[in-house]
């Protein structure tokens, strides 16, 4: 029973199996591996010395237990950070008040129900004899006074952190922690007890030096403490999974790859989007409409789609990333009252470029589209755009090509005067994907967006970072999928293209090369 204070053998005793934590076999020990032991706290086996006083003490206990796994995916963070010391904990420490953070209620949700069963079925987590509410937030309250409260973030609430008010916290579990803004950072700062909390913290890398999850890292104080590994620690990696995620992150060299692979830090990285700002165009009473179409239901999409054109639209924005081996992210925008709202976004996952092309065409009739843009950039996304210009005309479509220049002012002299060449004015020019992002900010900051609650969509946000390459600064989001983003990117093309212009709706040509 002694080496039941050591974390490693806990662990393996414990459980059977770490993919299903209710199970014990007397014959079947669990494994924790080398890079997964920095993972578990050590402060079981300190005892109170009684030299030292009570602050003391617990700083002994913080020096122990303290972690901040920052790292690729898939090496046990959250298994062994979160889910397996969460439940050591409560067998071994008396009192505790604990919390359990994450930046929205799901995350919070997809751990804890892990620990729940745990405590109902497991042969020794019995007897800890848990008492168990879900509503309106999770807490989990054993005899001997342990008490686990979920605590949510909520990031795009009103009031971000409102809910560490009052919470005087002995250790506290954070999951994606990547995403605490500076504001949650500010609220559950001080929602520790007198002598301090042991701080379990997990997440990616996809942070800025400047947001809290950033100066913990770059803390040198806290380099003890920090935990930072590649995905590729996992003895399971193997060759299919390396040329999985290349695949993936187009390269080991992209952003992506260097961020959940190798588990990077983007040094040099400064958030683009200032989310404070951003969030105040979320409407919480509305929730996004999400329609994923795979090969499965693709032949049903006309009645699995449901959508419709609000009657006091003023005008129809359909724009879309185009995936090549990812998805393809279709949003659609209704101009009312002189403000755009995002209503609809679509997913199309393994279709071809001519079954896409049918969803566009049908989305555009149906929503008396006005304009329709798309992402360029690729072959696939080339091929449903000259498609969709057999059909529609011209004056409704916009190509977004990301990688190319498009002309944003007129090239004046110092006097103000325009530059004419050839008896043409010169234009100014701006990277597509550099100035999309420049005219994103401008709508997001001036209060003509109206949003609904998208997670997808303020994850994405959340995780673009810009970064100065010579002369010119260049853009990255940083999150595990940044397609929702990137079709906001085409967006805010398409709406700088047309935003003088006041079309109708689109209607289709007489004649068409597809004979559509």
């Amino acid at each position: 029973m002694e080496s039941f204070y050591d974390p490693i053998a806990q662990a393996e005793v414990l459980f059977s199996d770490y993919d299903n934590l209710t199970i014990m076999q007397e014959d079947k020990l669990a494994h924790v591996r080398l890079g997964q032991i920095p993972l578990l706290s050590h402060e079981y086996g300190i005892d109170e010395d009684l030299s030292l006083s009570e602050k003391e003490n617990f700083q002994l206990r913080k020096g122990a237990g303290e972690v901040y796994a920052l790292g690729g995916r898939l090496f046990g963070k959250t298994l062994f950070v979160e889910k397996v010391d969460l439940l050591l904990s409560m067998f071994l420490l008396g009192a505790e008040k604990v919390g359990f953070s994450s930046y929205d209620a799901i995350h919070i949700r997809g751990v804890l129900e892990d620990i729940i069963p745990v405590l109902e079925h497991h042969p020794l987590f019995t007897i800890l004899d848990a008492q168990i509410s879900r509503s309106p937030s999770y807490r989990i309250y054993l005899r001997s006074g342990y008490t686990l409260e979920g605590i949510n973030m909520n990031l795009m609430g009103k009031a971000p952190g409102r809910q560490f008010f009052q919470k005087h916290l002995t250790r506290l579990f954070i999951e994606e922690a990547s995403f605490e803004t500076e504001e949650v950072y500010r609220q559950r700062r001080d929602s520790v007890s007198e002598n301090g909390c042991v701080f379990r913290i997990s997440g990616m890398t996809n942070f800025t030096r400047y947001s809290p999850c950033g100066k913990i890292f770059y803390d040198m104080s806290q380099r003890g403490k920090v935990v930072n590994l590649p995905q590729y620690v996992n003895p399971k990696w193997d060759f299919a999974m390396k040329e999985q995620a290349i695949k993936d992150f187009n390269g080991e060299t992209s952003m992506g790859y260097r961020v959940f692979i190798r588990g990077e830090i983007v040094e040099d990285g400064v958030s683009v989007f200032d989310m404070e700002r951003v969030r105040k165009n979320y409407d919480e009473d509305r929730v996004i409409k999400i329609f994923e179409v795979n090969k499965e239901v693709y032949a049903f999409f006309r009645s699995f789609i449901i959508v419709e054109r609000p009657g006091n639209a003023s005008e129809t924005y359909i724009f879309a990333d185009i995936g090549e081996s990812a998805p393809t992210e279709i949003g659609v925008i209704f101009k009312i009252n002189n403000k755009y709202r995002y209503v609809y976004n679509i997913v199309l996952r393994g279709l071809t470029d001519k079954e896409q092309f049918l969803v566009f065409q049908w989305l555009a009739t149906r929503l008396e589209a006005n304009y329709i843009s798309v992402d360029t950039t690729d072959g696939t996304g080339r091929a449903i755009f000259r498609q969709l210009s057999e059909v529609f005309p011209n004056k409704n479509l916009v190509a977004c090509t990301l990688t190319e220049k498009i002309s944003v002012d007129f090239d004046k002299d110092e006097n103000g005067n325009f530059i004419f060449k050839e008896g043409k004015p010169v234009f100014k020019e701006e990277y597509v994907s550099e100035w999309s992002i420049k005219h994103l900010k401008d709508l997001l900051y001036s209060d003509v967006m109206d949003m609904p609650i998208d997670y997808k969509l303020d994850q994405q946000l959340n995780s673009v970072v810009s970064m100065q390459s010579g002369a010119r600064t260049v853009y990255d989001c940083v999150a595990q999928e940044n397609h929702l983003f990137q079709a906001f990117q085409v967006f805010s093309i398409c709406h700088w293209h047309k935003e003088f212009s006041l079309l109708k709706p689109i209607t289709r040509k007489s004649f068409c090369k597809s004979g559509v």
